[in-house]
Order: structure tokens, then C-alpha cells, then sequence
């Protein structure tokens, strides 16, 4: 295992410095072809796209960030499909947002995590071990995996996106829910993603054929179809930090860049780096280890801020140090971690207020993925525009 979890660290370091280096490397050498080879799944070292997507998650570095260097070396109609590919995530968050009763019946069918065993199936076996071994596939394997899963081996999404939960280095709880019910044909009624073996051959330069071993011609189950009622738009204030003192800041795997963001604002405040490494136990050892690194390394980095592992010692925290407000970055559908906890309620009792505080990225985003993508991406130059990136 131990040679395992070093690779992870290969394929996937730690250090913000790090990722940035090999995103500006990217953008010199691989970026100018992204829209022409990025559905090609070439294998480990996936050179063919960015791999940003386990640190934009927990927000190691931001969608800003990307996209400023990006857009400092090439121009904005060059790069459309990389930036709508940015935005994909951004939209599932706010899609789910403004539903999440669509994640709470995910978590009410649950039915615990299934490792696959051998199909037969060559390359759906591999992408299983290389999901293990690495927390990482393509983008367009996972499509497949999940077509194959659900239609070929006839196992609920559900227990497919449980598989992706657990071993996804960059799993999110938005992009997974969703990407799986819209491979299931649960996002568009009825619109199924079927894998096929031309297609799976074409785009894995020929490195997988698998001719007559997938239904290629599911029916999609009508019976599985349920109406989500939108809820109202979502409305957020930003707070007016310069009124409020005695403050603490909260950085935690949500957002690990937080202290950056809010540097902007000039905020007198005290840090804390936070890290439950008993949340989410059905996570794989290595997806693990990797949010352990990210942790160690930030710790490092950030030597004055407190570090603490449980909800009592933030709690017995804050209350040293006489705060009245605790920042925490906000906690959209399936990342809520503070926002449903007593701890709440027990700070309040200590008269200390808590601040879960929005990106503007997302305040400018979320209302515009009320529908589907197609009337979303319409948006996305005025968004830019918005957050100074054109």
C-alpha cells in the first residue's frame, strides 16, 4: 500500500506551489490541443487534460486561478471547451443547490459501497483497478463506467456513485450525484448515456474493443423517474467584515485556499486549519492520505494557525481566543459538515456568531443553473466579465 500512496503523491502532489508549476507547464505545452484530444483516454499520465479537478474540489487553487494563468497565455475564444469544462462543476453545485432534496433521496436509497469484482469486461476492469490504485479516470471512462454499470451489469446508480464516493480522489458530492443520474437518465427523463464499443474503441486509441459484451440498447425505466421542485433562487449576501471584530477564520478541506480569498478584504483575523480525519470513513486509504497530505503541507505552510481534529477542540478554540465571529467557508449541498452540527448551537451559547461565507464565484454562477447547461454556458462571458478574468 505504502508504494501505492506514493505514486498518488506523483500523479497528484500535495503543494499548491506544485500544482500551479505543472498548470503553467500544461498550458505551455498541452492546453492549445485540450478541445481536440481531451475525450481521448490515453492512460496514466493523463497528459492530454489538466487533472486540476481534486484540487479545484477542496479549492486548493481556485477556478479564478486557473483561469487567469490560462487566459494569460491564450485567448478566450481558444480556450471554450477547457473554460465551459470549469464551469461544469460550477453549475452542477448550483443545479443541486437549488434541489437538494435530489441528494437527500441518494442518501435515503443508499445502499452501501460495492467493490466490483471481475467482469470479463477488459476495459471496465481496468478503469476499476485504475480507480483504485490511482483515485483518478478520465472523464469520458467514467461516463462509460457508469453506462456500462448501470445498463451492461444492470446495478443501481446509486451503488455505482457509492464505488466513485469512496475511491474518486476528486469526488463530488454534486458532480457525482448528477454525472451518475444523468448517465441513468434521471437528469433529462428518459436521456440515457449508453457506452459503445466503437465509440470506447475510438477514443482509447484502440486499446479497448469490447464488441458484443455491452447492452447497447438499454430501455430506460420510466418507473425511476421523479419530479424535483426547484426551490426558490438562491439569495446571498456578502457580510460587511469591517463592522466586526474579534474574528476567527476556519479552514478546512471545503476551501483550502480560504485565508487567500479573504486577504482581499484586509481581515483582522485568527486562523484555524480544521481536520475530522474520522469524516467520511468509507473513503479509500488513499483518498485519505492524500487529504492528509494537502492538510500536513497547509499546516506547514501556515505555522500560526491552530490545528485541531474535532468540533470540542474548534469549540474550546475559539473560546481562548475571545472571538465573536467564526468565518467558515460555505457548505453547498453534500459538503455540509458545520452548518447541520450541534457545534452551532454551542458556539452560539459562547456568543460567537457563525459566518458560512460564499466565493463570489459561485454568488455570480449558482442563479444561472436553475436549468440546464446549454441555457447556463449563455451566461458564462458575462461571468467572467464579473470576476475580472476578461
Amino acid at each position: 500500500m505504502n508504494e501505492v500512496v506514493n505514486k498518488i503523491y506523483d500523479l497528484f502532489p500535495c503543494t499548491r506551489e506544485r500544482v500551479l508549476a505543472d498548470f503553467n507547464n500544461y498550458c505551455d505545452h498541452h492546453l492549445s490541443l485540450y478541445a481536440k484530444k481531451r475525450n481521448f483516454d490515453l492512460g496514466n499520465p493523463h497528459e492530454n487534460v489538466s487533472k486540476l479537478s481534486p484540487y479545484l474540489r477542496r479549492r486548493l487553487v481556485s477556478e479564478n486561478d486557473v483561469l487567469r494563468i490560462a487566459l494569460k497565455k491564450h485567448s478566450p475564444s481558444s480556450l471554450e471547451k477547457f473554460i465551459q469544462e470549469i464551469f461544469w462543476r460550477t453549475y452542477w453545485k448550483g443545479w443541486l443547490e437549488m434541489r437538494p432534496d435530489v441528494y437527500e433521496d441518494y442518501e435515503i436509497d443508499n445502499d452501501g459501497s460495492h467493490l466490483p469484482s471481475k467482469t470479463g469486461i477488459k476495459c471496465f476492469d481496468h478503469w476499476t483497478e485504475e480507480l483504485i490504485e490511482t483515485g483518478y479516470l478520465h472523464n469520458h471512462a467514467r461516463m462509460w463506467y457508469a453506462s456500462i454499470w448501470i445498463f451492461t451489469l444492470r446495478k443501481s446508480w446509486v451503488s455505482g456513485a457509492n464505488f466513485f464516493r469512496d475511491y474518486l480522489i476528486d469526488w463530488c458530492p454534486a458532480s457525482n450525484t448528477l454525472g451518475w443520474r444523468w448517465v441513468a437518465g434521471l437528469q433529462t427523463r428518459g436521456k440515457i448515456y449508453v457506452a459503445k464499443a466503437d465509440n470506447i474503441k475510438l477514443f482509447t486509441n484502440g486499446k479497448f474493443s469490447p464488441d458484443g459484451q455491452l447492452d447497447e440498447s438499454p430501455i430506460f425505466d420510466d418507473a425511476l423517474w421523479k419530479d424535483h421542485e426547484r426551490s426558490p433562487h438562491i439569495s446571498y449576501v456578502k457580510p460587511n467584515f469591517s463592522t466586526l471584530e474579534n474574528i476567527g477564520l476556519v479552514i478546512n478541506k471545503n476551501d483550502l485556499s480560504f485565508n487567500r480569498y479573504l486577504s482581499e478584504d484586509n481581515i483582522n483575523f485568527k486562523g484555524c486549519i480544521f481536520h475530522d480525519p474520522e469524516y467520511q470513513p468509507t473513503k479509500s486509504v488513499l483518498v485519505k492520505k492524500f487529504e492528509t497530505g494537502l492538510i500536513e503541507q497547509l499546516c506547514l505552510e501556515l505555522p500560526d494557525y491552530y490545528f485541531c481534529k474535532s468540533k470540542e477542540s474548534l469549540i474550546s478554540w475559539a473560546r481562548s481566543e475571545k472571538l465573536k465571529y467564526l468565518i467558515f467557508p460555505f457548505e453547498t449541498v453534500g459538503n455540509k459538515y458545520f452548518a447541520t452540527s450541534d457545534v452551532i448551537n454551542e458556539l452560539r451559547s459562547h456568543n460567537i456568531e457563525t459566518i458560512f461565507h460564499m466565493r463570489d464565484w459561485d454568488k455570480y454562477a449558482f442563479p444561472f443553473a436553475s436549468k440546464g447547461f446549454f441555457p447556463f454556458k449563455k451566461n458564462i462571458s458575462d461571468l467572467l466579465v464579473r470576476n475580472s478574468l476578461i
